[in-house]
């Protein structure tokens, strides 16, 4: 029967949303609600007109500050596109609808007049207000889905998290927040949205603590490079789950990435730095696993920091991929492994936390250190671990794989790296390669680091059959290598997050020494250049600033 009224409300509110925008129906609910009371022309409360058109509303809305000063002061919009948290309407509209978004007293009271003559508004229509901010408040297109949300708050749902956590006190703390998400029964999507800090000095984080569905596939913090997040759009994003077309890529940098709800406590010492003027990319992945129950799915993260007047040493991280992976079905082990390295390293890196990722048919991840020979040398990660790290538990968790945190700090030379090494069982019925959903796989791993002394040598290091000049690149870069006899190679650009940029092949190259001139991706950021030839596999970073 759920199923049944599902299936009705969605072809209901079809037919209904075919016929009018997203916030055509948002503006007959202010008339309804809000401007036969306190809100035209005659009584406009608060200096807030909201009868008339959809754009005349529109635009007394979106973008313009607040006549509260309270508000006012902390850059609240009526509207904002992108942040329902900092729009002063759907605060006021709030209602209890989300706990830690309410009032101060300086803000006022909720509107409608709750407890007068106008009935308070619905909380599946408060809902699309803030899903509609959410989508980058458009002034036309259907962008809400409506039929999902009555479903929800009419018949029920997962809740993924079913008491808001409690906002942190201590001086210097915030939360972020992103949510609640709906998805539908047995869909999946992973979402992008930016997030300016409006930081009024610099700030130096030493905790992060998660709270998270555990529906989520992952939740990465990124950081945007500056002056790169101009070039997004407000709101949420939907990747493209075969371009990555949605996600920033190289025109961002990683914080950290989770797979669960975890406490993260940097080492003593050491915090994430945060400028003035930095703005946030929250990736959200999303699976709902269930046959006939709508996801509402959200995710909070507790930042603490350390006073800015205390020295401490930058915590950097990385994701580290390996794209070339194919794993046939039938249900045997196979093994892929990858040498990660970086010639164009100055500093020694002082490991502090290594954790894994693959989809449901990785059996076992391990990470050694790699031999200047480019062999495996050192195990530092074993894939067998429990979460914690804590004891060997015989196989691999690919939903809660361990996390290894170093004390004292692990150090490596960056030039020779270290080596990824990955087991996949296929039970399926078709191959799997690397890709973004979850019936794709994937291999790679999130490692935190702080930098160490300058490499001052080389003396250890074999050398490359291939090398990159110049490294940084603002135009044209070289890609120099050999070849053990005349072949075919294939030389493929892709970015930090795993999306192919370009890609090009070669045919009958000279046996010997080769070089060929490539052009560098249009933006400034880090990328992957991946040669595979007769001679081997090689694979380094590519950094462009133009």
């Amino acid at each position: 029967m759920k199923k049944l009224l599902l299936v009705v409300a969605v072809v209901f509110a079809t037919s209904l949303l075919k016929a009018q925008s997203t916030f055509t129906q948002i503006n007959s609910l202010f008339q309804n609600s809000c401007a036969i009371g306190c809100h035209n022309g005659v009584d406009n409360s608060g200096n807030l007109n909201l009868s008339g058109t959809d754009s005349e509303v529109y635009n007394r809305l979106v973008n313009v500050s607040p006549t509260n000063p309270a508000a006012a002061a902390k850059g609240y919009k009526l509207i904002r596109p992108g942040y329902p948290d900092r729009s002063f309407l759907m605060r006021k509209c709030n209602n209890g609808l989300y706990p830690n978004e309410a009032l101060t007293i300086e803000e006022g009271s909720g509107m409608p007049n709750y407890g007068g003559p106008v009935p308070a508004i619905p909380q599946q229509n408060l809902e699309m207000i803030r899903q509609w901010i959410y989508q980058g408040a458009p002034l036309t297109g259907n962008v809400v889905n409506t039929a999902i949300i009555d479903e929800y708050y009419t018949n029920g749902g997962i809740n993924s998290i079913p008491s808001t956590p409690p906002l942190p006190t201590e001086a210097g703390s915030f939360q972020l927040h992103l949510g609640k998400i709906f998805l539908a029964p047995q869909s999946e999507a992973e979402y992008f949205i930016k997030y300016d800090l409006e930081l009024p000095e610099n700030i130096k984080v030493n905790r992060l603590e998660m709270i998270m569905a555990p529906q989520s596939h992952h939740f990465i913090l990124y950081k945007f490079l500056p002056g790169q997040d101009a070039s997004f759009n407000e709101g949420l994003r939907l990747q493209n789950p075969i371009t990555g077309v949605g996600s920033s890529g190289s025109s961002s940098t990683m914080i950290n990435a989770w797979q669960m709800s975890f406490d993260t406590h940097l080492p003593e010492g050491t915090a994430y730095i945060w400028p003035t003027g930095s703005v946030l990319d929250m990736n959200f992945h999303l699976k709902n696993y269930s046959v006939d129950s709508i996801l509402a799915s959200e995710v909070f993260i507790n930042v603490y920091t350390v006073p800015s007047t205390d020295e401490v040493i930058e915590m950097h991280s990385d994701l580290i991929t390996d794209l070339n992976i194919f794993i046939p079905a039938d249900n045997t082990p196979h093994t892929f492994s990858q040498g990660d390295y970086d010639n164009s390293a100055t500093n020694y890196w002082n490991i502090w936390q290594l954790t894994s990722h693959t989809h449901k048919y990785g059996i076992d991840f391990d990470i050694y250190k790699r031999n200047a020979n480019g062999t495996k040398g050192e195990q530092i990660y074993e894939g067998w671990y429990d979460t914690d790290y804590i004891f060997n538990q015989g196989y691999y968790s690919f939903s809660h794989p361990p996390i290894r945190q170093f004390e004292p700090l692990e150090t490596i030379n960056p030039k020779l790296g270290l080596i990824q090494e990955a087991t996949f069982r296929n039970s399926g019925s078709t191959a799997v390669h690397f890709g973004l959903t979850t019936n794709d796989e994937m291999k790679l791993y999130y490692i935190q680091y702080t930098l160490g002394d300058v490499i001052l040598g080389d003396e250890n290091l074999t050398t490359d059959f291939a090398s990159i000049i110049p490294n940084p690149a603002n135009g044209n870069f070289n890609l120099t290598f050999d070849l053990e006899k005349a072949s075919d190679v294939q030389i493929s650009i892709w970015d930090i997050s795993g999306r192919l940029i370009q890609q090009t092949n070669p045919d009958n190259l000279p046996i010997g020494k080769n070089s060929l001139q490539l052009q560098a991706p249009d933006k400034n950021g880090v990328y992957i250049i991946r040669l595979c030839s007769n001679t081997g596999t090689f694979t380094q970073k590519l950094i462009v600033q133009h």
